[in-house]
């Protein structure tokens, strides 16, 4: 079982000396614990910690500790999802990998680690921890340089996901860059999810031109827009936060009828990335539209009290503990509006 958290004096102390033996799987429960307390469990992120801490012991590859992505719905039951990124910085070339900690995956990661550091940036493993389920994770695979992504998938899906995302990729807009893919590895029929971000260019003339945008997903393949698709993705087009467009492809290419935008919390010049959510500014104004659209109540309130850094000292070196809200993304299926979900991103 996972060893508990220290006690409260542990982390409101502004440093401290993180000893060597405290292993990775502790380190997240600090972070869990300092973004969760405060009564913060029970609005935002319900019962899945023990789900999440079983995630996180599965994807412990290399030495450093990953990055995690706390994934929490803004309405209904309180739960979240888990997202573990590991960086390929923090891997070397030719590193034997054990399947315990990469979900059963090391040959991908194996990939990953021999893949070239300036093509890749991070291999996640995304788990449906809310509803309890640590064995059957997503690979994602977010790069600098798209040339590696049909070679990734091949690797974790098979040449029908390959092949998929090349005819997908083929029809996207000049200026769309597909910055991450993902699959979930064993699944029939795979399915392809892709990630393209527009270039800022192409989102100021989105903001103002609905048709454009409409004329853009429509060659990506989405069919059916309904009667909130556009004009709501425009309006988020127009916030100063950069917008992001997810896509479902399945075999042969063809784009399926589930389709997400989200936006980056972007911080202002100088400040620090867990001050970047503001609930008295454009990110607290983009929270209230989403209660008015009925796709959050108030729960977001509370998200800009997971924000916090906490410096310590591992091996002689001064280290942070953070998490800071990151993203919002609202979610259509077959035109319709399905749900609004905030995204936490933490890690040391």
């Amino acid at each position: 079982m996972p060893r508990s958290v220290p006690s409260d004096n542990w982390y409101t102390m502004p440093y401290e000396v993180v000893d060597d033996m405290v292993d990775r799987l502790m380190l997240y429960n600090i972070i869990y614990a300092l973004a969760a307390r405060d009564g913060r469990d029970k609005v935002l992120f319900g019962s899945s910690a023990l789900a999440s801490q079983a995630a996180v012991a599965r994807s412990l590859a290399g030495d450093a500790l990953p990055e995690f992505w706390f994934e929490l719905p803004l309405l209904g039951d309180p739960w979240f999802d888990i997202h573990v990124l590991t960086a390929r910085e923090t891997l070397e070339p030719n590193m034997t990998f054990d399947p315990a900690v990469t979900a059963g995956h090391p040959d991908i990661f194996s990939w990953f680690a021999s893949a070239d550091a300036h093509d890749v940036r991070q291999l996640a493993l995304s788990y449906d921890s809310g509803r309890g389920d640590v064995d059957h994770p997503a690979v994602q695979l977010l790069v600098n340089n798209t040339a590696v992504t049909p070679e990734f998938l091949a690797h974790a899906g098979g040449a029908e996901a390959a092949d998929a995302y090349r005819a997908f990729e083929r029809r996207l807009p000049k200026g769309w860059f597909p910055c991450y893919t993902g699959v979930f590895p064993g699944r029939e029929p795979q399915v392809v999810h892709v990630e393209c971000i527009p270039s800022q260019g192409q989102q100021d003339a989105y903001a103002q031109d609905p048709a454009l945008l409409e004329a853009h997903l429509r060659q990506a393949g989405l069919d059916n827009l309904g009667e909130t698709l556009i004009e709501r993705s425009c309006l988020l087009a127009r916030t100063p936060f950069r917008i992001e467009f997810q896509f479902e492809v399945l075999p042969g290419g063809v784009t399926g009828e589930t389709f997400s935008a989200s936006l980056r919390f972007d911080c202002p010049p100088g400040s620090d990335d867990w001050a970047c959510f503001d609930p008295d500014g454009a990110a607290g104004e983009l929270m209230r539209q989403g209660e008015a659209w009925g796709l959050a109540d108030d729960r977001w309130k509370y998200l800009s009290e997971t924000a916090f850094a906490k410096s310590a000292m591992q091996n002689g070196n001064k280290a942070t503990f953070y998490c800071f809200p990151a993203f919002l993304k609202l979610k259509w299926r077959a035109g319709e509006p399905v749900d609004a979900k905030a995204y936490l991103m933490a890690g040391f």
